[in-house]
């Protein structure tokens, strides 16, 4: 019986990217654990009050009202799932992944595959798949890693992130690396591999200053709708608010529209190397 194409291509790109994916996941979950340790103690010796108060003036402003749940022992447990050099991490990740297609066709492998009667659009498909499995992979490591090291580690008298909150970051992560790897994978589909990434990137990193912009300057505000971070919003999940409808289907909504211009443009390009 003939192996499916999708299986196959999949079972190529998650046999090259496991080393990495895993590795990311268990890293990120070894500092889940290590944030409980560090949380608990700064519990046990009453200091979240000064490291608020030690906190910038234009931090303050930025986080607002979450302050007080930020410095918290729940705070700190979930700052994993927010901290902007973890995002990022992620981020650079998830570009990688979401490029593949363009990597394979300056290689030459793309040419080699389809030379055999199989249709391109396998490729992004395979690598919108590779993307879900990857992200779910390093997610549900950092999620262990918070769970077990709040069950071995945390102090017996601290209030643990509730399940709702800890799902609602999960759930808001996931779905803005998702929408920039929809990002990635457009362009991918039309550009060489380093100029997709290159571009993502500093996309990524405009609209992230637009939304900082935005939280901290009136003007600025209105423009902040256009960026893909505007709907995350690990801070006020953390005060114990839903993750809004909104956010998750805008941050959806882009990433199945990039997915649909990787379909087009791909199908439209020339592979021969």
């Amino acid at each position: 019986m003939m192996t499916p194409p999708l299986l196959v291509l999949l079972g190529l790109s998650l046999k090259r990217a496991r080393t990495l994916v895993v590795t990311t996941g268990l890293v990120l979950a070894a500092f889940q654990v290590l944030l409980v340790v560090i949380a608990g103690s700064i519990h046990q010796a009453g200091e979240f009050e000064q490291l608020a108060a030690l906190l910038p003036p234009f931090v303050r402003a930025l986080l607002g009202p979450s302050v007080a749940s930020v410095m918290s022992f729940s705070g700190v447990v979930c700052i994993g799932y927010f901290d902007l050099a973890i995002v990022i991490a992620l981020l650079a990740l998830t570009i990688a992944l979401a490029t593949v297609p363009a990597s394979e066709v300056e290689t030459g492998f793309a040419d080699l595959i389809l030379a055999r009667p199989l249709r391109r659009h396998w490729l992004i498909t395979r690598t919108i798949v590779l993307l879900l499995l990857t992200i779910s992979a390093v997610l549900i490591l950092m999620l262990l890693g918070t769970v077990i090291g709040l069950a071995t580690l945390a102090p017996a008298n601290v209030t643990w992130p509730s399940a709702r909150i800890l799902g609602g970051l999960v759930i808001n992560l996931g779905l803005l690396l998702l929408c920039w790897g929809g990002v990635a994978m457009a362009l991918g589909a039309v550009y060489r591999r380093s100029v997709a990434s290159a571009t993502t990137g500093l996309l990524a990193l405009a609209t992230l200053l637009l939304d900082i912009t935005g939280s901290m300057w009136l003007p600025a505000k209105r423009f902040g709708w256009l960026s893909p971070f505007h709907y995350f919003i690990p801070f006020n999940l953390v005060m114990g608010d839903d993750l809004p409808l909104t956010n998750m289907l805008v941050l959806w909504a882009i990433a199945m529209t990039g997915f649909v211009i990787a379909y087009f443009l791909f199908s439209q390009r020339d592979i021969s190397h």
